[in-house]
């Protein structure tokens, strides 16, 4: 929630009183209270305030938001808030900036910059890139006391301090110890004793989705990551994944609009942004929607023997991209999230087969009805073939779509609503002329 007293010492250069009430304030609270800053304003705040307290308050900001303040920072500043950040936040800012600007700042960094630049290696979808370099490990002989008092030592933070990892000389995992086993355990017991060594780990390329799914899976709060060695090189933690599944379903519905992803929110999208995200897609449809409009002109002859066909038009192509946009929601999201498998894509064609009949045979019999009341019995049958030809098409397009894009290595969210029913459009309206040519034909 914004926080009127914030703004309040801010304008009124109340310094002490300030930096007090922001140790105080939740992050959250601050960023929210920050949007109501100017560029300016948002600059002298970071400057008054402690670099480790910048820190927290950018790493509750959107990546690009942040990124966008620290550019504005001297080059000074704005390497030493990143030196108080988590290492995974710290390397999505430094990509979102441009290229002589990071490596200025890695270069300030020193050491730790230096780390840095070898997770700036990893591609960004994958466990690697996801990965902080901030967590605990101990060797696997040491003691119960002794791990203890490392802890104390070292001081990890809340974000690190789940777990204890145990490795071997050569830093290999071979096994996790929760903060609660250890606290519990005799002082003088060997971690290796009470540690568990089935650990669940993933590999440095790993796709963030599949990462998602093994937190959802296993209902974790940190993930090991581990090199082709099987040395420990960083954790993932849960608040990361949270971030990404909220990404990844923006995008997933985006995709689903015909739109492509927006990397930012959309209030800090500009006017630009937002037409370039939408216009590609509308002008690809266009394109498609032509097929139409020719599919009418070259079935013309058949439209004037009966102008009672037209009158159905908008009643059974829509009808087709909403049975269609129904079935490829199904399959779409049923596909992310590993309900369904590529391998049973016949078992699932069967399936779709037998509902899109149904569906068919259900919405041809009130298509029949109207059909009948607004051009007679002839026209009726026409009506009612077509709403079953074309639910059942529309049913399996659906089902189809998805299952190419995936088998293809496309997110299968490109499988969206409006490319679906414009597909539908001109393959209903083919299926529909067709259909009156054969009963109308002299």
């Amino acid at each position: 929630m914004v926080q009127p007293a914030v703004w309040s010492l801010f304008r009124e250069g109340r310094i002490q009183q300030l930096l007090e009430l922001v140790k105080e304030l939740h992050p959250a609270d601050l960023v929210e209270t920050l949007h109501e800053f100017s560029q300016e304003e948002q600059e002298k705040f970071f400057l008054l305030i402690p670099h480790e307290q910048s820190a927290i308050i950018l790493q509750e900001m959107e990546v690009p938001e942040a990124a966008a303040v620290l550019a504005k920072l001297p080059v000074a500043t704005a390497a030493e808030i990143l030196k108080e950040m988590y290492s995974d936040e710290a390397v999505d800012i430094l990509a979102e900036l441009p290229k002589e600007k990071a490596a200025k700042l890695l270069m300030l960094m020193k050491e730790a910059g230096e780390e840095l630049k070898e997770l700036l290696a990893y591609e960004e979808d994958t466990s690697g890139g996801l990965m902080a370099t901030e967590f605990v490990a101990v060797p696997e002989n040491l003691t119960v006391g002794g791990t203890l008092a490392y802890l104390r030592k070292v001081a990890p933070s809340a974000e690190n301090a789940y777990y204890i990892y145990v490795v071997k000389r050569d830093k290999r995992l071979v096994g996790v110890i929760s903060l609660r086993e250890l606290v519990v355990a005799p002082l003088e017991t060997r971690v290796r004793q009470i540690m568990h060594k089935k650990v669940v780990k993933v590999p440095e390329d790993l796709d963030q989705e599949e990462v998602v799914r093994l937190f959802e899976k296993y209902s974790l709060l940190v993930l090991p990551v581990v090199d082709k060695k099987d040395r420990l090189v960083g954790v993932i933690t849960v608040d990361d994944v949270m971030a990404i599944a909220k990404e990844e379903t923006t995008e997933d519905i985006h995709k689903a609009g015909s739109i492509t992803p927006l990397r930012m929110s959309y209030k800090n999208a500009g006017v630009l942004t937002l037409y370039s995200k939408r216009v590609g897609w509308l002008l690809v449809l266009i394109l498609v929607n032509l097929i139409s409009s020719g599919v009418i002109a070259a079935f013309e002859e058949t439209l004037s023997v009966a102008l009672s066909l037209a009158f159905f038009i908008p009643l059974l192509i829509d009808t087709g991209g909403n049975t269609g946009c129904q079935s490829a929601t199904l399959m779409v999201r049923a596909l992310v999230t590993g309900d369904v498998k590529l391998s049973s894509w016949f078992q699932t064609f069967g399936k779709e087969l037998l509902v899109g009949m149904l569906l068919g045979i259900t919405l041809g019999l009130a298509g029949w009805l109207l059909g009948v009341f607004r051009g007679g019995a002839i026209i009726g049958v026409i009506v009612s073939l077509t709403m079953l030809a074309i639910v059942v098409i529309a049913n399996l397009v659906g089902v189809i779509l998805p299952f190419i894009l995936t088998r293809l290595r496309l997110d299968p969210a490109v499988a969206s609503s409006p490319l679906i029913t414009t597909i539908m459009d001109a393959i209903g309206l083919l299926t529909y002329f067709t259909i009156a040519r054969m009963f109308l034909a002299p």
